[in-house]
């Protein structure tokens, strides 16, 4: 585990994007939610790379999902009931770097073990019942 978390923050040590948080409140779809902790561990997107995130939307009638997960797209589809969400996710297979694949597995397994979510200011949280898995951060470009 030790390893994981040295390999996990050389690859995620600066942050270089053109971006600012929202000072608005975020809500849960149409959101560019970029991915900011795992396992309590901040997650920074190096410079030239892109930032491992998620939108949502109902589209269509439909609630899809897409995004980033560090080295292929997702995309899927969620259902919602109050504070309940079930994701359904697909990506693509390209191989990346060992502390690439590292975040994008934690992402899926997360979205796919997620039971709820809260967001709070501009946080959005996924849980499995009581436990954090992940948590998110409401950005727009500039």
């Amino acid at each position: 585990m030790r390893i994981f978390q040295v390999l996990l923050l050389a690859f995620l040590m600066v942050q270089c994007k053109s971006t600012h948080v929202s000072t608005s409140k975020p809500s849960l779809e149409n959101t560019h939610w970029r991915l900011s902790e795992m396992n309590g561990n901040p997650i920074i997107t190096l410079g030239g790379s892109r930032d491992v995130h998620i939108t949502m939307a109902t589209e269509n009638g439909e609630k899809r999902i897409s995004g980033f997960a560090g080295c292929n797209s997702l995309t899927g589809g969620y259902t919602l009931s109050g504070d309940k969400v079930k994701f359904v996710i697909a990506t693509t297979k390209m191989m990346c770097p060992e502390e690439q694949m590292a975040v994008e597995d934690f992402l899926l397994k997360a979205l796919s073990s997620a039971t709820s979510y809260k967001i709070e200011g501009d946080v959005l949280e996924l849980l499995d019942g009581e436990t954090t898995l992940t948590i998110f951060k409401a950005v727009v470009a500039k």
